[in-house]
């Protein structure tokens, strides 16, 4: 069962890979003339050539040498060759080119790079032979004196063995006449005559520079018509003697005729010379021709003028609506249609000059830098396409290879320029070619364009690496308030959850002067006692938040009978007692010595099982509660609990007509320690009453308990039968965020039989986000991609699957306005991948039509028109999304998704990022293809989800005009990759989804567990 894609034959862009055969002679090296023969599965012909070539005098005579480019052939022309292979006058090269001129080009190329003393370029081709042992040598005998940059011969054709009566020849009459080389061109290119351009026939000389043209057919024509045409007095045109025999049974003579492209490239090169010809009748300065114009200078104006076949009116609007009113690389450039209905363009001229072997990396970066903020791209990536001015590139290729930017353009748009600027590589190295090889493997071999482009995708989308660690710190200090969370042995179950709970939930945006955890050691019996005291354990995590800096003291009281009867003396006035709880086992004594060790002059003191409500973490609370603590005669501010209103509500109470807060509230100790004694009665050697209770019975006059205050900032009480309830959790987690039920409100004890529910999201488009104890950096980056889209229609659900309290209490201050449109659930324990899509597909989700797109929390989006591109996909009905995905350990992945059969091409990218669907896709998705060993699929769940889903889809669609999502991760262990291995390969033996006709809800997310 494969769990990668297979490989297979594909157009990918890729160097030519030169691979000499065997060592180069001195012989070789020594060459000044090279007779090149290019060969593509030409077994058949290419001993005749090869024997014609090699029989030479001028390879015989030691100044000749012979070279076989073999452009990845896969027949066995070697073993037709093997007299040859070891003479030293012989050189092989491999090479992957894929087309003739690529080839040809290729061998150009080679031979200025490899051969230094190498003066001449013979051509050959492979089903070709010379027509006498001295043709090289005559023809390069007319060269004596000035030396042209070319020359060009006469040919003999040859059909069954026989030479035919109607040699091509090269007549220079016809040929280094401007008016009838047009002519005879139009009359062979329209089939009127059987005598063709000479272009077989062709001596050039070394670093000349002329290259064939990168066309499919009739390269050879284009390029002699343009020598012939542009360059007359820098050739020979030589008729006698004959150069060689031009084969018509050629296996690649024979596919060119039986081409479309060999009719159609001859009708567009007669056009086209003809545009030639009157450009170069007026008096303008020529300065290029190309396969889709010509472009000349008049005055300080360039223009270019398109050939009828190479532009048309939707061509011509395309690019000038892809280009106006951008800050890309090109001139300024206008438009405008003639008469005859030819586009022409025209940018102003400029100074500039030519762009030399190699470039400084920035300046390719910059270049790039426009090209993207541009929206299009630059594809015919060249030397002479680009000018430099004043330090920058500028493009002036103006044509149908302008092209809308997406990633795979852009990609290889900056690949073809790493490689001519930074690498100072031939124009023709990079192109995109048929191979097996990947895209990643192939570009791999471009030294140092991985580091580049990474860091130019990251430049151009900073905040993906903008990942700000700062922890969130506290606007203020508050160096009069201790907080003291007051616990004991039966509490021990819940202490970890809840002391982090109320330390993340009440230290912003105040910093308290101090964090105390105070553990009274009494184990029972409790005053509604649910729980066995475990006092060892209790102490265990009271260490362990010290050490963790959650609490910055433990205290526990001690169980001293003096020490007990000396407080009670203080605080009641007699010291007769010496039991630490009243008679009703209620704690009195753990308490006040506390307060006696609190050295600020308030303490916030509350009980360890309370839940802190924070509609909004900006608010601040404690400001509120000094300001009504400080007031004349008040003793206690009462932490607020729910309310109905979210009108504020004053502080209120007079002395007596409230009782202080004992479960959660501000104490003014040195007004409470002036009111000692305090009166309390006995029984059976136990108080009879709290400390509390005690103070609200007292009768001075200046002894106020308040309540009141912001509804923003509120606790709810569980009672003790709840605590270990399944809900407790869920219950914690929505009243810390606000979000408690109406039939909550009011109320200072937890109603647990109401309807806690996670709000429902509806929107057309919902991000999925999820993570762990995600680093708040990442939290940043990823929150502030989605800030950043120019469409905000979205909803969110932020699933935080069982981190810590430290590391998610500030996701709603991260949220900043999205908190209104997001469903966060923080769950304690950890739920798993696929069960917390089920949840929040199945209970939150309430929208069939809802697009649901995946954002993991330690990720981010990259372009900021993500959201706008999806609801484009929505609206056009697609039920399936993927998008483009960037790994910087990964530059040069495009992760492009294959709908048809994913499951037997080894996932075939349809399980990366981006990735989304419909809820009613999600819903009819029978739940055994989550399943693995009877349970729910742990890892690799994006395959497990992605595969039945795309293969369900009607409408699926990949989003690939844009960079969509940055996704980074650290390298996997053998160990999971084995695991992820055995998993895989039990998803691919599946049956494909759409090949079930009935829906089978998948299984609620409590199934399985």
């Amino acid at each position: 069962m494969h769990t990668k894609a297979p490989r297979v034959t594909e157009c990918v862009l890729s160097p030519r890979f030169y691979q000499l055969h065997s060592p180069l002679s001195n012989e070789a090296l020594n060459a000044t003339a090279i007779i090149g023969i290019c060969i593509k599965n030409q077994a058949n012909h290419i001993k005749p050539a090869l024997a014609s070539a090699m029989a030479q005098s001028i390879v015989q005579q030691g100044d000749g040498a012979v070279l076989i480019l073999n452009d990845n052939s896969s027949d066995e022309w070697l073993a037709g060759i093997d007299e040859w292979l070891d003479d030293p006058r012989l050189i092989i090269v491999h090479a992957l080119c894929g087309t003739a001129a690529r080839a040809r080009n290729a061998l150009l190329d080679w031979v200025d790079a490899e051969l230094p003393t190498a003066t001449w370029v013979a051509r050959l081709d492979a089903d070709d032979k010379f027509a006498r042992t001295n043709s090289v040598q005559e023809m390069l005998r007319e060269t004596s004196g000035e030396p042209p940059l070319y020359l060009l011969g006469s040919n003999h054709l040859e059909e069954k063995g026989e030479i035919l009566p109607d040699s091509n020849i090269a007549d220079p009459s016809v040929l280094q006449n401007r008016e009838p080389l047009v002519r005879f061109i139009d009359d062979f290119c329209s089939g009127r005559s059987r005598q063709e351009l000479p272009s077989c026939n062709l001596i050039l000389r070394t670093h000349s520079g002329i290259r064939y043209p990168d066309v499919k057919s009739a390269e050879d024509h284009w390029l002699v018509a343009e020598l012939l045409m542009l360059k007359p007095e820098q050739g020979f045109v030589i008729p006698h003697p004959i150069y060689s025999v031009y084969s018509l049974d050629g296996g690649l003579t024979e596919q060119n005729r039986k081409s479309s492209q060999w009719s159609q490239q001859r009708h567009k090169l007669a056009a086209a010379t003809k545009l030639w010809l009157q450009a170069l009748n007026n008096p303008v300065k020529l300065l290029g021709v190309g396969q889709e114009g010509i472009v000349w200078q008049d005055q300080q104006v360039i223009w270019k003028r398109f050939y009828p076949h190479a532009m048309n009116d939707f061509e011509a609007n395309r690019i000038q609506s892809l280009t106006t009113n951008t800050e890309g690389p090109l001139p300024s450039v206008s438009w405008n249609k003639s008469d005859d209905g030819t586009w022409c363009c025209q940018y102003p001229w400029f100074d500039s000059e030519p762009v030399p072997t190699f470039l400084p990396a920035e300046t390719a970066r910059q270049f790039l830098k426009r090209l993207h903020a541009s929206g299009y791209v630059t594809s015919n990536i060249k030397r002479t396409n680009l000018r430099l001015t004043e330090g920058q590139l500028i493009y002036i290729d103006i044509g149908k290879d302008i092209v809308p930017l997406s990633p795979s353009r852009f990609l290889d748009a900056a690949a073809r320029l790493y490689s001519i600027t930074v690498l100072g590589q031939s124009d023709f190295e990079l192109a995109r070619r048929e191979t097996t090889m990947r895209l990643h493997e192939s570009l791999a071999t471009l030294e140092g364009f991985n580091v580049f482009y990474r860091n130019l995708i990251e430049e151009l989308f900073p905040h993906c690496i903008d990942v700000d660690e700062s922890p969130i710190l506290p606007l203020r200090d508050e160096p009069q308030v201790t907080l003291l969370i007051k616990s004991c042995p039966q509490d021990a179950g819940l202490l970890q959850d809840q002391v982090e709970h109320i330390v993340s939930q009440l230290s912003y945006p105040a910093a308290f002067a101090k964090k105390v955890l105070l553990i009274d050691p009494y184990t029972g019996p409790f005053l509604r006692q649910y729980a066995k005291g475990d006092l060892e354990q209790a102490q265990k995590i009271g260490l362990h938040l010290l050490a963790e800096e959650i609490i910055d003291d433990v205290w526990q009281a001690p169980a001293d009978t003096d020490e007990i009867r000396d407080t009670y003396l203080r605080w009641f006035g007699r010291n007769d007692i010496s039991s630490s709880h009243t008679s009703i086992f209620a704690p009195v004594f753990s308490q006040l010595w506390a307060f006696e060790q609190v050295n600020t002059p308030y303490v916030l003191q509350c009980d360890s099982d309370v839940l802190i409500g924070r509609r909004d973490l900006s608010h601040d609370y404690l400001a509120d509660m000094i300001k009504a603590l400080t007031k004349e005669n008040v003793v206690c501010v009462g932490f607020n609990i729910p309310q109905p209103s979210t009108d504020l509500k004053p502080y209120h109470g007079n002395a007596g007509e409230f009782a202080p807060e004992v479960r959660c509230g501000l104490l003014h100790l040195p007004r409470l320690r002036a009111l000692c004694p305090l009166h309390n009665t006995v029984d059976h050697d136990r108080f009879n009453l709290m400390w509390h209770r005690s103070v609200q019975q007292t009768t001075h006059p200046h002894c106020r308990s308040v309540r009141g205050g912001d509804h923003r900032s509120f606790y709810v009480h569980p009672m003790n039968t709840e605590k270990d309830k399944p809900g407790f959790p869920v219950w914690r987690d929505l009243i810390s965020q606000g979000m408690e039920p109406d039939q909550q409100k009011g109320k200072w004890d937890l109603f647990p039989d109401t309807q806690w529910q996670y709000p429902i999201r509806d929107e057309p488009l919902i991000f999925l986000l999820k993570g762990r104890d995600t680093s708040i950096g990442k939290l940043r980056r990823s929150l502030a991609s989605l800030k950043m889209q120019r469409e905000q229609r979205f909803g969110l659900i932020v699933i935080d699957d069982g981190g810590s309290f430290a590391n998610n209490w500030h996701l709603p201050l991260l949220l900043g306005t999205m908190k209104s449109r997001t469903t966060l659930i923080r769950r304690r324990e950890r739920f798993g991948y696929i069960r917390n899509f089920k949840a929040a597909i199945g209970e939150i989700c309430s929208n069939p039509e809802s697009l649901i797109v995946t954002l993991d929390l330690d990720d981010a989006l990259m372009s900021s028109d993500v959201v706008a591109k999806l609801y484009e996909a929505i609206n056009s009905g697609a039920d399936l999304i993927n998008g483009g995905m960037f790994r910087p350990d990964k530059p040069f992945h495009l992760y492009i998704p294959n709908y048809q059969n994913p499951r037997h091409q080894g996932g075939a990218n349809v399980w990366a990022h981006l990735r989304g669907f419909r809820k009613k896709l999600f819903d009819q998705l029978p739940s055994h293809y989550l399943e693995y060993q009877g349970d729910w699929v742990k890892d690799v769940t994006d395959y497990a989800l992605m595969l039945p889903l795309s293969e369900m889809a009607k409408s699926p669609m990949f989003i690939d005009d844009l960079f969509c999502y940055y996704h980074q991760r650290y390298p996997y262990s053998k160990a999971k990759k084995s695991s992820q291995h055995a998993i895989l390969s039990h998803l691919f033996s599946l049956p494909g989804a759409e090949s079930t006709n009935a829906v089978v809800p998948a299984l609620n997310a409590t199934e399985g567990d």
